[in-house]
């Protein structure tokens, strides 16, 4: 069985912030007068399976208590989406989640399984506009929930805002001096040792997985720490224990803006991976989570959670709305995802099982 990083066990620590105003968005009010919002009334209950934490606190601000408060349909959550637990529960037939909030990679693996159910587009496109949404994100069996992105950081005590513009200048270490960190898993090693081996991003895919493990032996001397957790990056940065990071965008985000905070970082070859609202095949409540899907691809709530945490969502209507002191932040804001690059979801889900042996034993050598 495939268990995917518990890589958002991270934004458990991160907390929300205020909501800015919505300026040239329609209140929610005129929505609660349409018909659109009566389809989406009902009873019962929904149980959204997600990544805890401030993460978590922040959905149900912003998407399921008024949800629950504007249709009668309770919201509660757990977690963490693990699609090998999904399996053995549609297995036993006992299915406990509703909702999930479901990495790329593990949406793709629970389709190889057949372990999710359709999206409701026609509830979904009653509510929003089509246009409102990204077509990328828009999938048979899922919808995007968030997108997340490891970013090149490095300490401003030691380079001041002139840190490096790409992996490969990353992996410089005599223009560059510094301690290296990266986090201890192939998705995204793979991609930051191609790129640093000047392989462009728009070719990495589909990667040669023995020129990736050549590429991250060209670059193992230079890593001085391999990073478990992804909730280290903020101690780790604080305690000026490294000075060049492929971290977190929301974690390196947290230690700019604290006060003392010594970290800056760059949007160039940022590496983003795509999460999807998906709705698993015996759901007990299928028919309330295709409505909280619906409500929650709404601009207002969007305009709101991007305004409290650095992540795209699926609703881009909203980014005309986003004040400029928060544009730099936000990795779907358009001047920013000019200079991403996606994780491709299929490829992971494809070579996981041949990927992640391979990875340990190269992890193991001293």
């Amino acid at each position: 069985m495939i268990r995917t990083p518990s890589r958002r066990q991270i934004l458990a620590g991160l907390g929300a912030t205020a909501g800015l105003g919505l300026a040239g968005l329609p209140p929610r009010r005129a929505l609660a007068q349409s018909a659109a919002l009566d389809a989406l009334k009902g009873d019962g209950s929904v149980v959204v399976c997600t990544w805890g934490g401030g993460y978590s606190d922040t959905m149900q601000r912003v998407w399921f208590d008024p949800f629950a408060a504007a249709t009668g349909i309770d919201v509660s959550t757990t977690s963490i989406p693990d699609m090998a637990k999904l399996e053995v529960m549609e297995g036993v037939g006992n299915v406990e989640w509703d909702l999930i909030d479901t990495e790329g990679v593990q949406m793709q693996i629970a389709i190889q399984k057949g372990l999710l159910q359709p999206i409701d587009y026609d509830l979904v496109f009653s509510v929003v506009p089509r246009e409102q949404i990204d077509p990328k994100v828009i999938t048979e069996y899922g919808i995007g929930s968030v997108a997340f992105s490891t970013v090149i950081a490095w300490n401003t005590d030691l380079f001041g805002t002139e840190g490096p513009q790409s992996w490969a200048e990353w992996m410089d270490t005599g223009r560059f001096k510094g301690r290296r960190a990266l986090y201890a898993q192939p998705r995204p090693s793979f991609e930051i040792a191609l790129m640093a081996a000047g392989v462009a991003p728009e070719d990495i895919y589909p990667i040669k997985i023995d020129e990736a493990f050549e590429a991250l032996d060209a670059i193992r001397p230079k890593i001085d720490l391999w990073v478990e957790k992804t909730s280290q990056w903020a101690v780790l940065m604080q305690n000026g224990e490294v000075d060049l990071m492929g971290s977190s965008l929301a974690r390196t985000l947290e230690e700019k803006k604290r006060e003392g905070g010594k970290v800056d970082f760059t949007f160039n070859q940022s590496i983003v991976e795509q999460s999807y609202w998906t709705i698993p095949k015996s759901a007990p409540s299928a028919e309330q989570a295709q409505k909280l899907i619906a409500w929650m691809m709404q601009p207002e709530g969007m305009l709101d959670y991007a305004s409290a945490l650095p992540f795209n969502v699926a609703n881009t209507s909203i980014y005309g709305a986003i004040p400029p002191e928060m544009q730099s932040q936000l990795p779907g804001f358009p001047e920013n995802a000019a200079k991403n690059m996606h994780i491709d979801e299929a490829w992971w889900a494809e070579n996981t099982v041949a990927v992640q042996p391979r990875w340990l034993e190269w992890m193991s050598r001293s």
